[in-house]
């Protein structure tokens, strides 16, 4: 099986590269942390279990042509509803039965569950079910910690480790697509080896979470008075916004220990991890932004 829009990971790709087809077993874990390529991981290994042609995925057969197009009946990406943060234990519980209904082309479908490790303990032991009845089926669970996830989840699954790029690989992929070096190398070095990331960069494509959080590691390093102003503009996001600008701040604050070997910089990691796992309580935005700006203030 190759994994052809899969930038680097060599030592991964070479795992793959004699599976086929029942070989591959029925769940795996891809555990990377974000921006690293999970979900390209996962739609290439699904491109390669749903091919239809020679030296899977051909990228060319009807079956690789449909999953590309995101069409394909057998393959399914398990996402949150509009409403709500994360994927719900009802949504688990339909997988479950959806699970049961025979392939409707070739010999297996495919479930990608992004952010597995964000599942409550509820939902997992509800995914724990699915993962014991294996019928025509391969789960791919996405997680940047597995320790997040139930032991007897982790122990159904394949595991699979995604690497980041480095700094220059990703500059140098950068220059490839015609980006000016210095830019370029800017833009990596920020995103921590990040492509996707580097090219919203470069691109001017930040969302509202990332201003934000590019606006909290500003005032981080300025002043007490500045975290707490832009905690005040922060308290302005709504729930799933708020989520995604917790994800960049502890992206950047991991970044900047490893640079610094800043005590303080673990110390707010850690609390932000903490108020992600309490939006699932569903607490006021204004209420997590103000103790943001309180906890940073004593430290």
């Amino acid at each position: 099986m190759r994994l052809p829009h899969l930038l680097g990971n060599e030592r991964l790709k070479a795992a793959l590269a004699d599976v086929r087809g029942d070989g591959f077993g029925s769940a795996a874990l891809l555990e990377g942390p974000s921006g690293a390529g999970k979900r390209t991981a996962a739609r290439d290994i699904a491109l390669g279990l749903l091919c239809r042609g020679e030296n899977a995925p051909c990228l060319v057969c009807p079956a690789c042509r449909r999953a590309l197009a995101g069409t394909h009946p057998d393959l399914q990406t398990l996402l949150p509803l509009p409403d709500k943060k994360s994927v719900t234990v009802e949504q688990v519980r339909a997988l479950r039965s959806a699970s049961f209904i025979k392939p409707s082309e070739g010999d297996t479908k495919v479930f990608i569950i992004p952010n597995a490790d964000r599942l409550n303990s509820q939902s997992q032991n509800a995914l724990l079910k699915v993962l014991e009845e294996p019928q025509e089926t391969v789960f791919l669970l996405l997680c940047e910690n597995r320790y997040q996830l139930l032991p007897t989840v982790r122990s159904r699954c394949r595991f699979f480790s995604v690497q980041p790029l480095t700094v220059e690989y990703t500059a140098d992929e950068l220059m490839r697509r015609g980006y000016e070096p210095h830019a370029a190398m800017d833009a990596a070095r920020y995103a921590d080896g990040a492509l996707g990331r580097s090219l919203e960069l470069l691109e001017g494509g930040e969302e509202k979470p990332t201003q934000s959080a590019q606006a909290f590691m500003e005032a981080y390093c300025t002043s007490e008075l500045s975290v707490y102003e832009a905690c005040l503009a922060v308290g302005k996001l709504s729930r799933e916004e708020y989520d995604l600008f917790c994800d960049e701040c502890r992206r950047l604050l991991a970044l900047r220990y490893r640079e610094t070997g800043e005590a303080r910089a673990t110390d707010v990691y850690e609390y932000i991890g903490k108020q992600q796992t309490t939006l699932l309580q569903n607490p006021s935005v204004p209420a997590l932004a103000s103790a943001l700006a309180a906890f940073c203030a004593v430290r």
